[in-house]
């Protein structure tokens, strides 16, 4: 596509790395056209008289990212509703969100844009579009395997501030999942009380670990008796790891006790 060309020399011209775009990125280009399309703005385009500029590439990669964080949010709450994962959604796609992504990967130096913008102050809009443009670019050049590997690269830890905030059930069934374990099955095992105050007890048991906790409703019950259990799962994490240091340390030291008795052997041998 000869027409791009002079985008590849302006861009070489003003030393943009596009390597170290590449690997703030973890995805590598097939084809580097579509990165360079992805950072040429609309206005350096008109002065150009470029036939392209990265607003299709926008449009695209909006609907992929909302596309893989729609996805990992239903994965990561499955108790949660419609209108509480569209908020999260909104929170993680939001404007401010994109030109945070933005500033990472160096896009207001990045963007091949016209005479009367700078750099250093170009509108935040325009550096949040150009974040969806380059996602856009990675799926069109890489599928959405790679595109999803990179927006949880660079979305990750929004994304871990969002399961902090989720509620007890689903904390534990995402902390089970990470570790490929069998998901939890709450037992109701009865429900005492008059009907119009009802009191709801639910047993659950993971890993060798039993709880039972009562709540007014249901829910509330599950979501008592899973705290209880994912608090032990993960202090018998914590002590696991602990003793698999300590035995790394006996073991190690054995070594050393047995390494310094061949020594003292070898000397009092006159070896």
């Amino acid at each position: 596509m000869p027409e791009i060309e002079p985008v590849k020399k302006k861009a070489s011209i003003d030393e943009r790395d596009y390597n170290k775009l590449e690997d703030t990125l973890g995805y590598k280009f097939n084809d580097r056209y579509k990165l360079e399309e992805a950072l040429t703005h609309s206005s350096f385009s008109h002065e150009h008289g470029l036939f392209y500029n990265n607003e299709r590439l926008e449009f695209f990669g909006d609907s992929v990212l909302g596309f893989v964080i729609a996805r990992s949010l239903y994965k990561m709450y499955p108790d949660s509703g419609e209108g509480e994962l569209t908020r999260m959604r909104a929170e993680l796609v939001k404007s401010e969100s994109l030109y945070k992504k933005a500033e990472i990967l160096n896009v207001p130096y990045m963007l091949l844009h016209g005479h009367s913008m700078r750099s250093e102050n170009l509108p935040r809009s325009i550096c949040a579009d150009a974040v969806e443009s380059i996602i856009g670019a990675v799926c069109l050049d890489g599928g959405i395997t790679s595109a999803e590997r990179v927006i949880k690269k660079l979305f990750l830890s929004d994304l871990d501030e969002q399961e902090a905030k989720a509620d007890p059930k689903s904390r534990l069934q995402m902390w089970l999942q990470k570790r490929n374990l069998p998901l939890p099955a709450y037992e109701l095992i009865r429900v005492t009380g008059p009907s119009h105050n009802p009191l709801f007890e639910v047993r659950l048991m993971i890993n060798g670990f039993e709880h039972s906790a009562s709540d007014k409703t249901r829910k509330g019950a599950e979501s008592k008796v899973a705290e209880l259990i994912l608090k032990d799962l993960k202090a018998q994490e914590v002590k696991e790891i602990e003793d698999a240091g300590n035995n790394k340390d006996s073991n190690k030291k054995r070594e050393e006790i047995v390494d310094e008795s061949i020594f003292d052997d070898a000397l009092f041998n006159g070896e």
